[in-house]
């Protein structure tokens, strides 16, 4: 950016699209860079609260404009009224886009699915973080970065098409209408979602857990499995309710079945006719090992840890099928249940797809090293959308390589070999550190996990502030430090900088870990009181799974028919 651009009186508008780690940090890290540039948030008066504003960078409604050749997909025109203000000139706006008002930490799910932290508690709410940003509660449809727009849809939108198709009847479908949000500046951390396979009666009977309310609703699930089985004599449908089934050995799925564990295990001493014995918990892996993240030894000491509880791994093996409740494995073996999770991976998030923007072959953003997408002026991307470069992995394979070749003849020939292998080693990455699929060929990239994602968002923000004074953006370096994961209460494994734990120590510096990277103190607090207080007393095994049907009760007050439950 140029002197002259700098002091433009031209409002800026950097527009984060995701509100989940990178996209809160970010704007976190921004409003603390920009404090004394950012515009005061416009409140609307009562008297001007019906006016939209006249946003001169919206084009006017044109019902035979054509689609942007970087817009796959057709959209409604937009009107040329925005109903979010502007920054004022010269000033500064960050707005934050995200389908929810709140960043979900997501590390604490498995505690909050066992019940040793409260919901409320997992979430941090945007506008009380992000006091001097604009938070919008929609989704981006589409980005037209050609124009600097991101076509998008909002609660009061998605309230206009419901209203637009109960008057149209049955049968009329139409296109969701879209607002246009012009910006600036564009960070994309849209996250990942998960990846799923076309396993037949997966969409119909499986579950996630990438978010609170999947959590929430999974330990109500088990809980009230536990109900079902206790309630019945019929040997089959008490089986099938005390069989849960976790498919993917990454952190995601064995942290979930490992804390789940505990907690069934634990409620079972408060049911007359189940034994902690009658449960059965399966877990699914398609590889030779689980938790690939913490290394070798310490994976199988988890695998041995988790066999050890009865929990029965079956490595190298596939979901086939889960139609009619039953779940059918690629080694022959059939598991009749009630409860299927599903954590087999993540894929990126759908709407990179259509930014019109350069992607990597697994349809991550292609990205410098300064986390700006290649090729590519005012776009910024990090964390599961970003494919980075990783400079630490390549500079320990230099270092590897020089080493290694240290005794090699100096010849022409030497080091053309020399080169090639230093190339080689650079592509491999370090042993040890995970690193993240790419094209299959190219530098090694950074792994999309949390330890990357906080310092990127870090990094991302310092960049863009940066640009907007005039200077020079730095690039993105940092060593893999390790990893941490929970077995369960007082059960854990590390491998932190090269040294290893388990049990309880890997335990205790699982929690330490994660309570420092919780944002605001105020959670922090909170979270910390819960695990002192879960100490002192006994665990809460209350089911809330009627929250699901709020309207139930008045429902059957009011004569009404309930739908059933489908499970």
């Amino acid at each position: 950016m140029t002197k002259a651009t700098k002091d433009s009186a031209d409002p800026t508008r950097i527009l984060v699209v995701g509100g989940g780690y990178v996209g809160m940090y970010t704007a976190l890290r921004l409003q603390r860079k920009l404090k004394q540039r950012l515009s005061e948030a416009p409140r609307p008066t009562p008297a001007s609260a019906s006016a939209p504003t006249l946003d001169p960078t919206l084009p006017a409604a044109s019902p035979s404009q054509p689609p942007s050749r970087s817009h796959p997909l057709p959209h409604p025109p937009s009107p040329r009224l925005s109903p979010f203000p502007l920054p004022s000139a010269s000033g500064i706006t960050i707005t934050i886009l995200d389908p929810d008002p709140y960043m979900t930490y997501q590390p604490f799910l498995p505690e909050a699915a066992a019940g040793s932290i409260s919901p409320r508690h997992v979430v941090v709410p945007l506008r009380r973080v992000l006091p001097r940003c604009q938070v919008i509660v929609g989704e981006a449809r589409s980005i037209d970065h050609e124009r600097r727009v991101a076509h998008i849809t909002t609660l009061a939108t998605a309230e206009a098409d419901a209203a637009r198709a109960a008057q149209a009847g049955p049968g009329l479908g139409h296109e969701p209408s879209t607002l246009e949000l012009p910006y600036t500046e564009l960070v994309l951390a849209p996250g990942s979602v998960s990846r799923t396979l076309p396993v037949p009666g997966l969409a119909e009977h499986g579950v996630g857990f990438k978010t609170v309310e999947e959590a929430i609703g999974l330990r109500n699930h088990v809980l009230e499995q536990l109900d079902i089985a206790s309630s019945t004599r019929d040997p089959d449908v008490r089986d099938a309710a005390l069989t849960f089934v976790f498919v993917g050995g990454g952190y995601a799925g064995v942290e979930a079945l490992a804390e789940l564990e505990d907690m069934a295990r634990y409620a079972c001493r408060y049911y007359h006719n189940i034994d902690p014995d009658d449960l059965r918990f399966l877990l699914v892996e398609a590889s030779d090992r689980i938790l690939p993240e913490v290394g070798e030894e310490m994976g199988g000491y988890a695998l041995r840890e988790l066999r050890a509880r009865n929990i029965d791994v079956r490595l190298g093996t596939r979901l086939d099928s889960c139609e009619g409740r039953v779940a059918a494995l690629s080694d022959g073996s059939r598991h009749p249940t009630r409860t299927l999770v599903w954590t087999a991976g993540v894929k990126p998030h759908p709407l990179l797809a259509r930014t019109g923007l350069p992607l990597t072959s697994r349809g991550r953003l292609r990205c410098e090293t300064t986390l700006r997408v290649t090729g590519t002026e005012h776009a910024w991307a990090a964390g599961d959308a970003a494919a980075v470069p990783d400079l630490t992995a390549m500079d320990e394979a230099r270092r590897a390589a020089h080493k290694g070749a240290a005794n090699e003849a100096p010849d022409e020939t030497g080091d053309r070999a020399h080169d090639d292998t230093v190339s080689r080693a650079a592509l491999s990455g370090v042993a040890g550190a995970p690193r993240a699929a790419g094209d299959g060929a190219g530098p090694p990239l950074c792994a999309p996990n949390a330890q990357h994602a906080v310092r990127q968002a870090r990094c991302l923000a310092d960049n863009v502030a940066a640009v907007l004074e005039g200077a020079e953006p730095t690039e993105y370096r940092h060593a893999y430090a390790g990893s941490v994961a929970s077995l369960g209460l007082h059960k854990g494994v590390a491998h932190v900088y090269g040294r290893k734990f388990k049990g309880y120590p890997a335990w205790f510096m699982h929690r330490a870990y994660h309570l420092s990277r919780v944002p605001t103190f105020n959670r922090k607090a909170r979270v910390l009181a819960e695990w002192v207080l879960s100490g002192l007393f006994k665990r809460e095994i209350v089911s809330l799974g009627s929250l699901e049907h709020p309207r139930a009760e008045f429902e059957m007050a009011a004569g009404t028919v309930r739908r059933p439950d489908k499970d």
